[in-house]
């Protein structure tokens, strides 16, 4: 049965399982709030949702109007003019409706799924969620067809922040190529303010140049930071060349309320994790310098420039990265991460996500403790 409901501001189905409840919009196909239950019986909420949630605003781009959780993105970024085709910034994906397909049962899960067709090209895109019974984890899936062409793509979760610093401490699996965004050249642009040296590169999170004199790096492990600045960052992975080097992941632990979040995906089809941190630094419409939130968006693309950058030559690609998605009419293109949260009683100085003898994936804590996830390796595998 259909369950939609009003949900801050936004006309969204209603999923409910014994380890999860969320709500999914209908405009943008955006996974926001999304309560978390777990196994000591806590529910805890790491997802963000844009202040001006119902405060009834026209937005442009019409991306910011639903704002929230997870979405996918097809093209993702902003110039997305290519040749006679264009797409609003994050392509239709991420404003436009989505239409219900199917909300379906199963002993272990339950199924949304929605359909979205693209104005501007013969495209389409099927979104299943698939909501864990037994643990508090979600399968994405979004199949991709009728597109022709070379398109940037990928998951744009975004964190809540909050008024307290360092909330969140981040963990990522190990990587080949970090760079700041070269675009942010200037120190202010537009009502926004800048803190990271721009287009240079990175091989720690810890170490980030800035491009202030007195502090010239800073760590962007911690969130929030770096009040009344916004930045874009990136990490990328080069095309792993064996089968079992596919699974890739990036982490938060929200401290406060010791719990870790994760988003496991295929880093041969979304090399790139991009950052985009938002910490009261932006004040035009609607920001009004009010935002606080960590985007952690697991992509392919030349940071969130759009497919008119991502598709010519660039700096990542120079270093043998693919920044868009070779797509075709006659093959369908499957894209999937799993993402979800893991109960911890401390903060961990290591974390990774590995596939165990029976391939599912587990999460394993300071090098020796080993936490189930509940999904099987191939929920995370793309198909390209």
């Amino acid at each position: 049965m259909e369950i939609k409901e009003l949900q801050m501001g936004q006309s969204s189905w209603k999923v409910e399982t014994r380890s999860i409840v969320a709500w999914v919009t209908e405009q943008g196909g955006m996974m926001a709030p999304v309560v978390f239950r777990v196994p000591s019986g806590r529910e805890v909420q790491p997802y963000y949702v844009a202040p001006w949630h119902n405060e009834q605003r026209e937005c442009t781009p019409p991306v910011l109007g639903p704002l929230r959780g997870d979405f996918f993105c097809l093209p993702f970024g902003g110039d997305n003019a290519v040749g006679e085709e264009n797409h609003e910034p994050h392509g239709e994906s991420a404003y436009a409706d989505w239409q219900l397909v199917e909300l379906a049962s199963d002993r272990d899960s339950r199924t949304l799924t929605l359909s979205r067709s693209y104005s501007a090209c013969a495209g389409s895109i099927t979104k299943q969620l698939r909501f864990s019974e037994t643990h508090p984890v979600v399968c994405t899936e979004h199949r991709i067809e009728g597109f022709s062409g070379d398109y940037p793509l990928g998951h744009h979760a975004i964190l809540h922040g909050g008024e307290q610093d360092g909330i969140w401490r981040i963990y990522a699996a190990p990587f080949d190529y970090g760079a700041t965004d070269p675009s942010f050249g200037s120190p202010a642009a537009g009502g926004e303010y800048y803190a990271l040296d721009p287009g240079v590169r990175f091989d720690s999170l810890q170490q980030i140049p800035t491009r202030w004199k007195n502090i010239d790096m800073t760590d962007a492990s911690v969130f929030p930071a770096r009040r009344g600045f916004i930045d874009l960052y990136a990490m990328y992975r080069r095309p792993p060349g064996e089968p079992e080097k596919r699974l890739a992941w990036t982490a938060a632990y929200n401290r406060p309320q010791n719990y870790l979040w994760f988003s496991i995906k295929d880093a041969s089809a979304l090399p790139a994790t991009v950052f985009w941190v938002e910490h009261n630094g932006r004040h035009q419409e609607p920001w009004n310098g009010r935002n606080s939130c960590i985007g952690i968006e697991e992509t392919c693309t030349f940071f969130a420039s759009g497919r008119r950058e991502s598709i010519a030559p660039n700096t990542v690609a120079e270093q043998g990265i693919p920044t868009a998605v070779s797509l075709r009419p006659d093959r369908s293109t499957t894209i999937r991460t799993v993402q979800g949260v893991l109960e911890l009683d401390s903060e961990p100085d290591a974390i990774d996500f590995l596939t165990d003898a029976d391939g599912m994936i587990v999460c394993r804590v300071n090098g020796s403790q080993t936490i189930p996830v509940g999904v099987e390796r191939s929920r995370a595998l793309s198909v390209l």
